[in-house]
C-alpha cells in the first residue's frame, strides 16, 4: 500500500512544471489575456485544483520579476505568501476554478 502511494505520489508530480535556480518561470503573467488571473486554457493541467504549492513551491515561486519593470515587490509577496499560505493565491491568481 505504501508503495502504491508512493507510486501516485510521483505520477502527480510529472503533471507539475519544471523550476530552475530562479524559482518557476511562467513569462510575465501581465501580457497573459486575464493578467495575473490565471484561466482554463492557461492552466490546464492545474484547473480546478487547490494545492497549489503541489506544483508550485512556495520556495519556487515568487523569486524574480519577470514583468521586466522591477517594480514587483518580491519580499513583500514572498512575506504574504508564507504568512497567508494557499489562502493568498486567489488574490492575484483567481479562483482557478475552485468552487468554494
Amino acid at each position: 500500500m505504501k508503495r502504491l502511494i508512493l507510486i501516485l505520489s510521483l505520477l502527480g508530480l510529472l503533471g507539475c512544471v519544471s523550476s530552475d535556480d530562479e524559482g518557476q518561470g511562467f513569462g510575465n503573467l501581465f501580457d497573459s489575456p486575464e493578467g495575473t488571473v490565471l484561466t482554463e486554457e492557461e492552466h490546464p493541467d492545474g484547473w480546478g485544483r487547490s494545492d497549489c504549492f503541489f506544483c508550485h513551491p512556495i520556495y519556487e515561486i515568487h523569486r524574480v520579476d519577470r514583468t521586466g519593470t522591477g517594480v514587483l515587490p518580491l519580499k513583500e509577496i514572498q512575506k504574504f505568501v508564507e504568512e497567508e499560505g494557499l489562502d493568498s493565491c486567489p488574490l492575484c491568481h483567481g479562483d482557478n476554478g475552485v468552487i468554494e
